[in-house]
């Protein structure tokens, strides 16, 4: 009808993406499953799964503000990863949809490789290693939850026996104690 207007949609008022999804997805880093679920938490909060998720549109959203609205996904995509990582994926996709495919085959087909780089990491790691207990407990649990992410569990035992094997001699009686 004339004279009536279009209302923005309130995922063009988003300004900045990453105070939304804090962290930056980087291929050197395993922190795909929760970098992409906070991105499907912001993508469903705006009514935006459709466009990467296959499903249709069930918004009263027209062509042209549906190709707006992918041009926006991709640029909040792009703002939380790393530049290496912008320049490979935008190669590989058009859409939003692509790209979110393309990231997703990109960090779960090498889940072998990049779990037993963790897992290295994860049994190799020392308290001289770190700053402080704190430092080292914190490192110990962050390499377990990329583990998880890649779907290697670690349970609370594996975690406090490491914890402990990896406290220099001066901790053998908190360690007992631990243990």
């Amino acid at each position: 009808m004339a004279g009536e207007k279009k209302s923005l949609h309130p995922a063009f008022a988003v300004t900045n993406i990453k105070h939304l999804i804090p962290g930056i997805l980087d291929i050197k880093q395993d922190e795909y499953s929760s970098w992409g679920f906070l991105f499907e938490i912001h993508l469903q909060a705006h009514g935006l799964l459709f466009l990467i998720d296959g499903s249709t549109n069930l918004a009263d959203i027209d062509a042209v503000t549906e190709k707006q609205l992918d041009a926006l996904c991709r640029q909040w995509m792009f703002a939380t990863m790393t530049k290496d990582l912008m320049l490979t994926v935008h190669k590989k996709g058009k859409t939003s949809k692509e790209i979110w495919d393309h990231l997703k085959t990109l960090f779960q087909d090498n889940k072998g490789s990049r779990a037993a780089h963790l897992e290295s990491k994860f049994i190799n790691l020392k308290f001289s290693d770190c700053t402080s207990v704190d430092d080292y407990c914190d490192k110990l649990k962050s390499l377990s939850d990329r583990l998880s992410d890649l779907d290697f569990l670690m349970n609370d035992k594996r975690l406090v026996i490491q914890l402990v094997n990896g406290l220099p001699e001066e901790y053998n009686t908190v360690a007992s104690f631990i243990q």
